[in-house]
Parts: C-alpha cells; sequence; structure tokens
C-alpha cells in the first residue's frame, strides 16, 4: 500500500509540471508575437520545469519560477500573465508544505514581485495601475486557501482513520477480554464439575471396595451413585464444552444451568458420600434470583463440599443462605480441620475459582480457617456493582 502510495505521488510530481507547462505554452503562442514567442515561450516553459522541485525544495521553486516570470513580464507582458500559474502552483505547493513563517515570507515576496510587476511591466495610467495591483494582490490569496483547506482536508482524514484505527483496536481488545474471559469461565465450570465428581466417584470406589466382599448389596448401590454421578458429570461436561464447538457443529445442549433449586438435590448427594450437611435459609429469596447469581452460588457450594470431603472426611457442613434485598449471603462452614477448604492462603485453582465468580459478579468471598474448621463467605450482589 505504501508503494502505490508512492508511486502516485510520483505520477502528481510529473504531471503536474506538465500540465502547467501545457496551460502556458498554449497560451504564450496566442498571445505573444512572432519576434518575441521563442523567448517568452522558452521563459515561460523554464519556470513550468522549475516545479518539478516543488516537493523537495518549495521555496527554491518559487523564487526560480517567480524570477523567470518576471523577466517575461519585461518582455512581454501578456505572456507574464499567462505564464504567472507557474510560481502560483509554486506557491501552493510551499504552503502546503512548510509552517507559518516560510508562508509568510513567500506571500510578502509575492505581493512584492506583482507590485513591481504591475508598477514597471504593465504601462498603463496611474489608476489602472492602482486598481490592477489591487487585484492581482487579492489572487496571492488563492493559492494559500487552496493549500489550507486540502491542509485541513488532510487533517481530517487523518484524524478519521486514526479513530477507526483506535476502533478497530478497542473492538479487538473487547474481543480478546470476553474471549478470555469465556475461556475462565469454561475453566472453572470444569474444575468444578471434574473435582466434585472425581471426588465422589473416589468416595464411593472406596465404600464399594470395603463393602464388596463383606455386604455386596450395599456395594452395589455405591456403584449406582458412581454410576449416577459419572452420567451428571458427562451432562454437564457436553453443556460446557458445546460453547466451543465449530459454527454448524453439533448442537450444544439446551438444558439450564444449575442454580438454587438444585441445591438440594446437590446436598442430598453429598449426605449420600456420607458428608453431614445441613441447609438453613435465613430468609425468603426475592420473586427472582438472577442466574448467574445462581450459577455462582451453586458451583461455590459444590466446590465447598469437594474441599470438605476430600480434606476434612467426617466433617459435619453448615450451608447457609440469606437473601437480602440486593445481594445473596452465602455461607460454608464446616467444623473440623483448619485445611478443610484445601487452601487456607487463598491460593488454590479450587478457592481461586469461587473467589472469581463472586469478583466477575460484583461480590467478594471470602475463604479461610475459623476456629476449628474453615469458613467460606460469598458475597453476591443481584446487580453488577452493587
Amino acid at each position: 500500500m505504501r508503494r502505490d502510495f508512492h508511486d502516485l505521488e510520483h505520477s502528481i510530481d510529473v504531471a503536474v509540471p506538465l500540465l502547467v507547462g501545457g496551460i502556458v505554452a498554449l497560451g504564450v503562442s496566442i498571445h505573444t508575437d512572432s519576434d518575441t514567442r521563442l523567448v517568452a515561450l522558452a521563459l515561460g516553459l523554464a519556470a513550468c520545469a522549475a516545479l518539478f522541485l516543488r516537493r523537495r525544495a518549495p521555496g527554491i521553486t518559487l523564487v526560480l519560477s517567480g524570477g523567470l516570470v518576471l523577466t517575461l513580464f519585461a518582455i512581454d507582458h501578456k505572456a507574464g500573465a499567462v505564464a504567472v500559474i507557474a510560481p502560483a502552483t509554486a506557491l501552493f505547493s510551499l504552503a502546503l508544505a512548510r509552517g507559518r513563517v516560510h508562508m509568510t515570507i513567500a506571500v510578502v515576496a509575492s505581493v512584492a514581485a506583482v507590485v513591481v510587476a504591475d508598477t514597471f511591466f504593465a504601462g498603463h495610467h496611474a489608476h489602472q495601475i492602482t486598481l490592477q495591483t489591487a487585484a492581482h494582490v487579492a489572487l496571492v490569496a488563492v493559492p494559500l486557501l487552496a493549500a489550507e483547506a486540502l491542509r485541513n482536508r488532510r487533517s481530517y482524514v487523518q484524524l478519521l482513520l486514526e479513530r477507526l484505527e483506535q476502533s478497530e483496536r478497542t473492538r479487538e481488545e473487547e474481543a480478546e477480554r470476553r474471549a478470555e474471559q469465556e475461556r475462565l469461565r469454561i475453566a472453572r465450570d470444569l474444575h468444578d464439575v471434574v473435582a466434585h465428581t472425581l471426588t465422589t466417584i473416589n468416595v464411593q470406589a472406596g465404600v464399594a471396595a470395603h463393602l464388596l466382599e463383606r455386604d455386596p448389596s450395599h456395594a452395589e448401590a455405591s456403584l449406582a451413585t458412581i454410576q449416577d454421578a459419572s452420567h451428571d458429570a458427562l451432562e454437564e461436561l457436553r453443556a460446557i464444552l458445546g460453547v466451543l464447538r465449530e459454527p454448524g457443529g453439533t448442537i450444544a445442549p439446551l438444558q439450564p444451568a444449575p442454580g438454587l433449586d438444585e441445591l438440594e438435590q446437590l446436598i442430598e448427594q453429598a449426605r449420600g458420600d456420607g458428608v453431614e450437611v445441613a441447609l438453613e435459609r435465613e430468609s425468603v429469596p426475592p420473586d427472582r434470583v438472577p442466574e448467574a447469581v445462581q450459577l455462582a452460588a451453586f458451583r461455590i457450594v459444590q466446590e465447598s463440599l469437594t474441599n470438605a470431603r476430600r480434606h476434612a472426611p467426617g466433617a459435619s457442613v453448615r450451608v447457609g443462605l440469606s437473601f437480602e434485598p440486593e445481594r445473596l449471603l452465602v455461607e460454608i462452614a464446616n467444623g473440623r480441620g483448619s485445611s478443610a477448604g484445601g487452601d487456607v492462603d487463598g491460593r488454590g485453582v479450587g478457592i481461586l475459582g469461587m473467589r472469581e465468580r463472586a469478583t466477575a459478579l460484583g461480590g467478594l468471598l471470602e475463604a479461610k480457617a475459623s476456629g476449628d474448621g474453615f469458613r467460606v463467605l460469598a458475597n453476591l450482589p443481584y446487580h453488577l456493582g452493587t
């Protein structure tokens, strides 16, 4: 693209002097006498040839073309009036390429050249010279205004391009941020499902192995629990991983994400694994609790129960739900083993995932040893930022 733009600039640099030279050659040929035509034509074309330097040296170009046109004025006033388009083009280039100081000097020099040409070479009466000079001086503003208009347009286009690039960068950053959030969400869900299910399977497999010879009927119940837990885990994994399918692939499961209504089932499953769990609701829930809050509460309770089974087997667990006007408070506490949370400092994957779930909703999560047990307290606002 840059190469194409450079080629376009080069073409313009060549085309402008040729176009101006053609106009000057035609005008000089029409308005000059045969005895001065060749000289006038040579001076006019020389002034146009200086325009090839207008991009690299606009000041020198203006001096060369202006001096040649003044000389042409002295020879033939009409031919000089036609060739004035060459220094006007040079003035336009200088005003476009240089700053205010250079432009001011160029304007003063151009006005002086106009006054000299009209005063000494016009050959008119004094009152005619005054009017004509005033008109010609006013014409000096034309290339300046054209350069200013083009400069403003370039600035406007550049501003639009910068805003477009910034907007594009913002969209890309937003897309990356959302993709990262989605990856974290999937990672948390995978961890919750896998950790909870494998812990259940591990506990029940141990029970089945212990009872297989002594009491096969009870061992069968443990194996049935393993089957049910693995089946439920597979279903949840399909739902989680469904968002990663390619467009046009198999449709992801449409069952809703687990929420507060599934807590009873989760706790019953934990009780079946040998964990003594008590569920307490300290207030009446509002008409509608956001699904994101319900899912976060479910996963936090699920992870806490998993940690309790893993790190404090045999400990009793209390799950408390307190529905306040603006937030849901979830408390999970067990009564034995300071490491029952699996991570006292809160650096493990499980507690980190729970904390990220709460933070994503604008809430907080505290997980620490409490007395002779471990306590998790989550503050989940119904509305982001409350």
